[in-house]
């Protein structure tokens, strides 16, 4: 069988597929069955800041929040707090050899660096910083947002001693520069996209009502979009999150220039059989088609190795609209 191993921040990984944060791997049980599954690695549930500050208040009332928020705003996690993160992570360190990602769910930067050193003590092989900011205020600079992110990365990442990677939104003006500026602050990944929190209505209600928290299958084309776009350019290795539901749309998002991909939904949708499924599948097309590493066919398809680069951008979109071949 073809070679699936990869190398993803300075992580031997047995193959790409990470299990994502989610309340899959909120639990000792839950990194063991992931593990079993053939998980590649294994990001455990976010600690969000709010919990350590303890204000429930700012993300009753507003949108600044990840998915997971739903279950903490549920009653998961109210009294959990550093040392209770610590438990876990050394927990799931003695329950498999599979790496442990540690993930932070931060707006702001006066906590995490110390935080981060802890994980990082506690045996986090590495941490994964889930910058869940989406900016409520229209007075608020671009610039000033992105700066705000670039600080942050850079005081966790000079206190972690271990790799960071930066999980972020698709919502920037420029997100390869951003993606430039966080690299040079410290991270040496990029998970792209991160899923902020969906909001709908409930008319008979007339209140507010949570959307979809799950991805769908077609969710993985922005992803591979920018990472088709990105790869080699920015200075740190790349991560796909979204719509990762098979082996094939990992193979798709590798090909474009991805390191890892990271699935979650796939797994709430069909169990942790999806990522056997998704692990058996790649090895089956490499079979199939005499490629004997998964890392020759990482980036054969990113712009910066391609003859017409042009197609990466707008040409593509022209010829949708107007129909031409």
């Amino acid at each position: 069988m073809a070679d699936l191993s990869v190398s993803f921040i300075g992580l031997k990984l047995r193959n790409p597929i990470i299990v994502a944060s989610s309340g899959l791997t909120s639990t000792k049980e839950g990194v063991r069955r992931a593990a079993e599954a053939g998980a590649g690695a294994i990001v455990l549930k976010s600690l969000f800041e709010e919990q350590l500050r303890a204000e429930i208040a700012p993300i009753a009332g507003e949108t600044e929040s990840h998915p997971e928020a739903e279950a903490f705003l549920a009653g998961m996690g109210f009294s959990e707090g550093e040392d209770e993160y610590v438990a876990l992570v050394k927990a799931a360190k003695a329950t498999t050899d599979v790496p442990i990602i540690a993930s932070l769910n931060c707006s702001g930067d006066s906590l995490w660096p110390e935080l981060a050193s802890r994980v990082a003590a506690a045996g986090a092989d590495a941490i994964e910083l889930n910058l869940g900011v989406v900016p409520m205020d229209p007075a608020t600079p671009a610039a000033a947002i992105e700066d705000r992110l670039v600080a942050l990365v850079e005081s966790v990442a000079s206190r972690a001693r271990v790799p960071v990677c930066s999980k972020i939104g698709a919502s920037y003006t420029n997100v390869g520069n951003l993606a430039s500026r966080l690299a040079k602050a410290g991270s040496r990944g990029l998970t792209l996209f991160n899923r902020f929190y969906r909001m709908d209505v409930d008319l008979e209600s007339m209140s507010l009502a949570a959307g979809p928290t799950r991805s769908s299958p077609e969710a993985y084309h922005e992803s591979l979009r920018w990472i088709a776009a990105l790869e080699g350019r920015v200075g740190a290795e790349l991560c796909a999150s979204g719509g990762v539901y098979d082996g094939a749309t990992a193979l798709r998002l590798v090909a474009a220039g991805a390191q890892a991909v990271q699935m979650c939904s796939a797994i709430y949708a069909r169990g942790y059989s999806a990522v056997t499924g998704a692990v058996d599948e790649m090895g089956a097309w490499l079979d199939a088609h005499g490629v004997a590493r998964l890392s020759d066919l990482r980036g054969r398809l990113a712009r910066r190795n391609s003859d017409a680069p042009e197609l990466y951008g707008r040409l593509h979109y022209v010829k949708a609209l107007t129909g031409q071949a």
